[in-house]
């Protein structure tokens, strides 16, 4: 379908609310871990030393080597939350390091932010001497140079990391950045902006190579030999990046959304994508000609063996130079092997999961025996699957729901995989179980207000919420944090009113009846109001000095700035649900809407 406007829009509307990506990525790995001979950070990336078999040498059970292989980089969805002029890249300054999180599976249920965490972001640019804070979230990660490094897409920005410690170290783009791809070898980064602004730069100079405007890519992804990128797109394209300067992309229109783009690496001109229309291709750009299509090849197994399947879009595709492997995978809850893909296709036996297939980073392994890819599922786990069908470890618990936000993993070199659960970054360690939480990301945004002066977040957790709030200021700040301002018991947030000069009432609910604690501009939480007001209800507003409220029953409350508290002011009479509130200013009453019946105006 054509779908670019519509897509950028929907993209902007996602990024504005929820800022959110991650590719697969993955070069060399080395034995039981960290290589000992790692470069210093600036250094350029050596030659990749020979990937060890995930596997490992004890058998199918085991993991006792460290992983490798080769793969591009790329995937993401949503946009940055402002618009913003592309500035030079640099070398920003962050905060302090904030210790992740270590644990497994076991210990680390579910990905969350601390309540008692200070949320980090950026301050940006809101117009002439204007800011407005911006929490870092991520939306891809991939490693660069030798693997001691990864970089981070977020909502803020491109920001450097410390694989070992997750630590961050700086900010390389100050606008807000769409996605990232690295070359297997960690020298080429290409990264994008919502607006299609392309840019390829070498590293560690950060010098740029590419720059150039293309279709937004719903995921893009560097050759082997990290000398094209390809990108697809939502607007039925797939483009093909040399990576030399004065390069001219070759584009080709597929008639088709594009989910996923990967540089074959045998043939420079072909590119395998997946396809909104629910297979796996691969097309000559050169020629605008398809050289293999799945669908037969599905169809005929589907007869044989599963006649009621049903083929679905496809969103993740990768190609095994080592064993010939093409490697797919979408919303039919399948992972798809095509073996000997150039000569005499041959569809696998698939391996089914319980969850759509969202991204596979491919592969690690010497030989064709432990030749793997990890797949990302849209319930959060990440699957470890042989180029032989083998199954090996797990991320994440089975039988969970579909995430709300996607998921985006890439391989590094030391076996490990970063894993994006956005908006979060983790590193999980496959050979232990081990897991590393950033706590540089927000995993869940909490109810926020936002005013010119500041930004308030209450999260709530264990039966208390707690304030957070960090002051705007007139010039950006690559790196901040919120600063607690006090704490409430309570089990959830209800709302957040704001009234004029800045005070906020903090609305949460604690035993079903609202409590209410106002928070000043600039001063600290006051102490809780309790009322008898049951908690469910609607919230409106009439003015800067008050807000209403009606419950369930259909009482009608006012909640004002001085005094403090709230009161009741009539009853909304009927038999119909309360569906709404609004204030009626010709008749300074309140209007409540009641499910089939006519509205009633209070007092």
């Amino acid at each position: 379908m054509r779908s670019s406007i519509l897509v950028t829009a929907s993209r902007i509307i996602i990024g504005v609310m929820f800022p959110l990506a991650v590719g697969a990525s993955g070069c060399c790995g080395c034995p039981l871990g960290w290589c000992s001979s790692l470069l210093s950070r600036r250094s350029s990336p050596p030659p990749p030393p020979p990937p060890v078999g995930p596997f490992g040498a004890g058998g199918a059970g085991g993991w006792l080597g460290g992983l490798g292989g080769f793969g591009g980089a790329g995937g993401a969805f949503g946009t940055a939350p402002l618009p913003s002029v592309e500035t030079p890249l640099g070398l920003e300054p962050a905060l302090p390091s904030l210790a992740a999180t270590r644990g497994t599976a076991k210990t680390i249920t579910r990905f969350h932010h601390d309540k008692r965490t200070p949320i980090r972001g950026s301050l940006m640019a809101k117009g002439a001497g204007k800011t407005i804070f911006v929490p870092h979230t991520a939306k891809n990660a991939v490693p660069v140079g030798n693997g001691s490094e990864f970089v981070v897409a977020a909502a803020t920005g491109l920001w450097l990391h410390d694989s070992v410690s997750l630590a961050k170290r700086s900010r390389l783009v100050a606008s807000p950045v769409l996605d990232v791809a690295a070359s297997p070898n960690g020298s080429r980064i290409a990264y994008v902006f919502a607006d299609g602004r392309l840019r390829i730069i070498s590293y560690p100079e950060l010098s740029t190579i590419v720059s150039i405007k293309v279709d937004v890519p719903k995921r893009m992804r560097f050759s082997t030999d990290g000398q094209r990128l390809a990108l697809g797109s939502e607007s039925d394209t797939v483009t093909l990046v040399q990576v030399a300067s004065g390069a001219v992309p070759k584009v080709i229109d597929t008639e088709e959304d594009v989910n996923d783009a990967y540089p074959m690496p045998d043939k420079p001109d072909e590119v395998a994508y997946a396809s909104d229309e629910d297979e796996i291709v691969i097309v000559d750009v050169a020629t605008s000609s398809r050289a293999f299509g799945s669908e037969q090849l599905v169809m005929s197994w589907r007869q044989s063996n599963k006649p009621f399947f049903v083929m679905r879009d496809q969103n993740a595709v990768a190609f095994d130079s080592l064993t010939g492997t093409l490697l797919g995978g979408g919303d039919d809850n399948m992972i798809w092997r095509i073996a000997d893909v150039r000569k005499s296709p041959r569809l696998e036996s698939p391996t089914e999961v319980d969850g759509n297939v969202v991204d596979i980073a491919c592969c690690a392994g010497t030989s064709a025996a432990d030749r793997a890819a990890f797949v990302a599922i849209d319930n959060g786990q990440v699957r470890t699957i042989g180029m032989n069908g083998r199954l090996g470890p797990t991320f994440g618990s089975s039988g969970s729901s579909p995430l709300s936000h996607p998921i985006r993993i890439s391989l590094m070199p030391s076996g490990d995989v970063l894993v994006v659960p956005q908006p979060g970054v983790v590193r999980w360690e496959p050979r232990t179980g081990a897991i590393l939480q950033s706590n540089d990301y927000a995993f869940t945004l909490s109810m926020s207000s936002v005013i010119d002066a500041d930004t308030v977040y209450v999260p709530c957790d264990g039966g208390s919420c707690v304030v957070h709030r960090v002051a705007h200021g007139a010039a950006p700040v690559a790196d901040v944090e919120t600063t607690m301002v006090g704490d409430v018991q309570a089990f959830g947030v209800r709302s957040i009113l704001e009234y004029a000069g800045g005070l906020r009432a903090i609305v949460v609910a604690q035993g079903g009846k609202l409590r209410l604690a106002y928070l000043p501009v600039g001063g600290s939480l006051e102490q809780a109001i309790d009322t008898e007001v049951p908690s469910e209800g609607i919230f409106n507003k009439r003015d800067g000095s008050t807000h209403g409220y009606v419950d369930s029953s259909g009482k009608v409350y006012e909640i004002v700035a001085n005094p403090r508290g709230m009161r009741q002011v009539g009853m909304a009479l009927g038999k119909g649900a309360v569906t709404g509130l609004e204030w009626e200013a010709s008749k300074t009453k309140w209007r409540v809407r009641r499910m089939g019946e006519d509205d009633v105006f209070v007092p």
